[in-house]
């Protein structure tokens, strides 16, 4: 596939509904795991060591505090910007998207004890997915926004957008458009 046939495609996926949707799937597996990973702790609090006198930054009470009602608000909004990408209307989802951007600087001031008491395959729900959602919602906020547009052929570098299925985005052809 050529490279401008290639950015076309690009744009056309990381703009389509299809493509928000699944952004908005793994927020929400991230979220879950989020709840999972509380309550799993919460259930089996480590008993060899005094979490109670950890900063409450480091214990789940603090993620309680800030990173759920965030990350609930934040949900909400993509889904919402969902519904609203639907009806052609992307200005929620882009600002969401952008949002995204900096979440991890807005987590800073939580900290991560409390996960290494939690089973890795519990904690990773709330990780990869999170992780995957990020970097969706960097494609579609570039897109949206003109980030990609502003640095020609940052959209066809995979450093950049993350992995691309080849077949996948075939499925971005429109009719008379061959690959």
């Amino acid at each position: 596939m050529n490279p401008e046939l290639r950015k076309k495609l690009l744009e056309r996926m990381f703009f389509s509904p299809e493509y928000i949707e699944r952004f908005v799937k793994y927020f929400e597996s991230a979220v879950e795991g989020l709840h999972e990973s509380l309550e799993w702790f919460e259930q089996h609090p480590p008993q060899d060591v005094d979490w109670e006198s950890w900063h409450i930054s480091n214990k789940p009470e603090g993620w309680r505090m800030r990173a759920v009602p965030n990350f609930e608000r934040m949900l909400k909004s993509a889904k919402t910007g969902l519904e609203n990408a639907r009806q052609g209307d992307y200005q929620v989802i882009e600002g969401l998207t952008g949002s995204m951007l900096g979440l991890s600087r807005d987590m800073d001031v939580l900290g991560e004890k409390w996960w290494d008491y939690v089973p890795q395959d519990i904690a990773f729900k709330f990780g990869k997915n999170l992780g995957q959602a990020e970097q969706m919602a960097a494609n579609i906020y570039r897109t949206l926004g003109g980030g990609f547009a502003a640095r020609p052929g940052a959209i066809l570098d995979e450093e950049i957008t993350g992995p691309i299925d080849e077949q996948q985005l075939l499925k971005y052809l429109k009719p008379g458009e061959h690959a």
